[in-house]
């Protein structure tokens, strides 16, 4: 499918804030629970996926002339396979394509085996400034349940030689609900973890995602399902620890340290402009959602076909762009709602009304009635946001919240 990209006008004084978002979508192993667009065995690709990654930054360059990047962010897949050069040559791009904030948030996504002291010097004198480590566990037993290929003790390793080269923004990724476990173990990784003082922590509840490797073997019976009671009571233990060790909730899954909130996802929990670049990468840019296909091999092709006029028809030709779509005001708001509820802040009033001209509290007056009776939700004088009961049932609630469950929007999505 081929998109066309008009240029967008702004005023020349404006510089819109925006988040880009590179995918890295190579693997050593894929994990048996991930159901990211991530593959293993295609390093073959690398070279020309480097190049068609820095060819579309350039091809994004007019459409961001009025905007400033705030935030960059290595995901995947596993970022920190890539090597030092081709990751020099991508930043390189995005330096010389963009307007980058001088105080940007710079993240690189990252696997302990793949991360020596050297490597992770060169990454900081790159720029990049905040580490993300996907350490999931600190039990060996759980790590060879997810199968994943570190070990605690590289996590440690890797830890203390991020800090000895400069890095002092570092999140730690962790998993619980976990099968069979229960609140003890969780509680010794999280313990061990805080031994180390990363500034931020993300904590998931294990999701068992259809057409992965784990959720075949659950539904063959070779594993139990997760118990959501164990996982529910792991991270009300989870909250409460953490408020102890002086760190800030500030999302539904999310902690850090005093400052130390992730730019990048406060983006997108606010719902704000954000590109993807890469494959299968989303974005939501001037209005649109859009996603570049999947498949690498594809990816490449297709970039490599996309082309720019902006001399003659002031466009540019994305081939490698698959699906899009306008959302109409209602999905807009709706999204808007859900996302900034998942902010422990929860949503003001103002700002809500504001970017909307109306009201939220009229705008989604059956459902916000009915959850401050279940007590999912709290409304104060000046927001409205999740209790701590909500936090643990946030689905529940934003189910309703879609347009098509609220009597009182108007214009019904076209999704």
């Amino acid at each position: 499918m081929e998109k066309t990209i008009s240029k967008q006008k702004y005023s020349t004084n404006e510089l819109i804030p925006v988040g880009i978002y590179l995918h890295i979508p190579f693997c050593t192993t894929k994990c048996g629970y991930c159901d990211f667009n991530a593959y293993a065995n295609l390093d073959y690709l690398v070279p020309d996926y480097t190049s068609s990654l820095i060819k579309e930054i350039k091809l994004w360059n007019k459409s961001l002339s009025n905007h400033t990047v705030k935030s960059i962010f290595f995901g995947g897949g596993t970022p920190s396979l890539t090597s030092i050069t081709d990751l020099n040559h991508i930043i390189a791009t995005i330096f010389a394509t963009f307007n980058v904030s001088s105080d940007v948030e710079f993240t690189l996504e990252a696997n302990p085996t793949e991360l020596t002291e050297e490597h992770l010097h060169k990454m900081r004198e790159l720029g990049i400034n905040r580490l993300s480590m996907g350490v999931q566990s600190m039990n060996p037993k759980e790590l060879q349940l997810l199968e994943r290929s570190h070990s605690p003790e590289q996590v440690i390793n890797v830890i203390k030689a991020a800090r000895k080269v400069g890095f002092n923004n570092l999140n730690l990724d962790l998993i619980y609900g976990l099968i069979s476990q229960n609140l003890l173990p969780w509680k010794e990784t999280v313990e061990e973890i805080l031994e180390y003082h990363p500034e931020h922590l993300s904590c998931y509840a294990l999701t068992i995602e259809p057409g992965t490797p784990l959720y075949y073997r659950v539904e063959k019976g070779l594993l139990p399902e997760p118990n959501p009671d164990i996982a529910a009571e792991q991270y009300e233990w989870t909250r409460k620890r953490l408020d102890d060790a002086e760190y800030i909730q500030y999302e539904i899954s999310n902690w850090s340290k005093k400052n130390y909130q992730c730019i990048h996802n406060l983006i997108y929990w606010r719902n704000k402009d954000y590109l993807g670049i890469g494959a299968g990468a989303h974005s939501y840019f001037n209005g649109k959602r859009f996603a570049n296909i999947d498949a690498p091999n594809r990816y490449i092709e297709l970039v490599n076909n996309s082309y720019t006029e902006w001399e003659n028809k002031k466009h540019i030709v994305m081939k490698q762009i698959t699906s899009d779509e306008t959302p109409d005001l209602a999905t807009t708001q709706s999204d808007t709602a859900i996302l900034g509820l998942r902010l422990i802040e929860g949503i003001n009033f103002d700002d809500y009304k504001k970017r909307f001209d109306v009201d939220i509290s009229q705008l989604y007056s059956d459902a916000i009635s009915k959850h401050l009776k279940t007590g999912l939700l709290e409304k104060t004088e000046t927001s409205l946001k999740l209790s701590s009961k909500g936090l643990l049932l946030a689905n529940e609630l934003f189910v309703d919240l879609l347009p098509e469950n609220d009597s009182h929007l108007i214009n019904k999505p076209g999704d």
